[in-house]
């Protein structure tokens, strides 16, 4: 009988406040999968859940906070954008999470730890420490622009980030400089493999919310109705029910061409059929909408860690920003002329990595 061969494994550290690390986790376990899926073991741990129900009840508070107060979260970002401060609030939650972090290290042993969230890499580092195991520890920054000081681990083996801002800004936090790689915002593959256009279609527009379908949604779908713009809109509604089944029933007596989804796996395909898409400043939506080469129009945006995103698209020329419908209909008006629209495509391609979490996942296996 041959040798049983030992599968290495990768521990993905995440927190499940709001969808995008998770989501950054998800594109590089598919990435790896896709590159050495039968030679690696892999798994994701929402650490505040699984190691402290005390704190996972905070956690848990992000997304009705970010959609009932945006501006109350806007200040307790920036007032703990500060190390002094972090410092304290570590001394507070290591003695609830520590143990159970520790004790989770040791018992699977992985051969290497990938973080994507802001909030656990100190303690992981502790734990690390504690558990007397010589495991590489590689933090994947999911801001791709914006960076919170939380992030800054110098300790870590490899600190992987999306753009040249957010290098610049973790140097300037005190990450060392040779610990850095530009390697992009890792998105699932799919959104890699955009199809060629079609011919002969009515110029489409996807307008989504992020997973939650906030913001002015539905007053946008009606300014674009009355706009009588010769095009097909495509509406993603996420979770939110209500504005889903308002939308259904609109779409019905609507001139303008109108399909509605709830929560939907089919992102990357109803990107695929998109020309322009309207979207809130999330940056796994972004990165997506880039790797898809479509112009994006931003209507909303958190403070903090979102602005940078919102800076992003407008410097690079690669959209534009409006919270307004009726200025967001004419910024439709102005990308749907040719000219316009292929010199937006053409910034894209400058700036997107559509191929972030394949490079990701080859940088993780050099610790393996």
């Amino acid at each position: 009988m041959g040798k049983k061969i030992t599968k290495k494994k990768i521990l993905y550290l995440y927190s499940d406040t709001g969808g995008g690390h998770r989501a950054s986790a998800n594109a590089i376990m598919n990435a790896v999968e896709q590159l050495r899926g039968s030679q690696i073991e892999q798994e994701k741990i929402d650490v505040f859940c699984e190691c402290s129900k005390f704190l996972n009840v905070f956690a848990r508070l992000y997304g009705p906070v970010i959609n009932y107060s945006p501006k109350m979260w806007g200040l307790l970002y920036y007032w703990l954008d500060d190390k002094r401060k972090l410092s304290q609030l570590e001394k507070i939650a290591g003695p609830l999470i520590l143990p159970e972090l520790t004790r989770m290290i040791k018992q699977k042993k992985p051969d290497v730890i990938v973080s994507v969230h802001p909030m656990v890499n100190h303690l992981t580092l502790k734990a690390l420490k504690a558990s007397k195991l010589d495991i590489p520890f590689v933090l994947v920054i999911t801001d791709p622009v914006t960076l919170h000081r939380a992030w800054i681990v110098p300790g870590v083996d490899e600190c992987l980030v999306a753009t040249d801002q957010a290098k610049q800004l973790a140097i300037k936090y005190g990450m060392p400089a040779a610990k850095i790689r530009v390697l992009g915002l890792p998105i699932h593959p799919k959104f890699a493999l955009r199809q060629p256009a079609k011919k002969n279609k009515l110029f489409t527009i996807l307008l989504m919310g992020g997973g939650e379908g906030i913001g002015k949604m539905g007053e946008i779908v009606e300014a674009l109705r009355q706009s009588n713009i010769k095009a097909k809109l495509i509406v993603i509604a996420g979770r939110n029910k209500k504005l889903e089944k308002k939308l259904k029933t609109v779409a019905k007596s609507s001139a303008l061409p109108t399909e509605i989804y709830g929560f939907t796996d089919k992102v990357p395909e109803i990107m695929a059929e998109s020309d322009i898409i309207i979207t809130k400043a999330g940056p796994g939506t972004i990165a997506e909408a880039m790797a898809m080469n479509l112009p994006i129009i931003i209507t909303d945006w958190l403070p903090g860690q979102e602005e940078g995103n919102v800076e992003f698209v407008v410097k690079e020329n690669i959209g534009r920003v409006s919270r307004e419908p009726d200025k967001v209909v004419e910024i439709v008006k102005e990308f749907m002329v040719p000219a316009r629209l292929a010199e937006l495509k053409q910034n894209i391609k400058r700036v997107s990595r559509p191929q972030a979490a394949l490079g990701i996942a080859r940088e993780i296996f050099s610790y393996l």
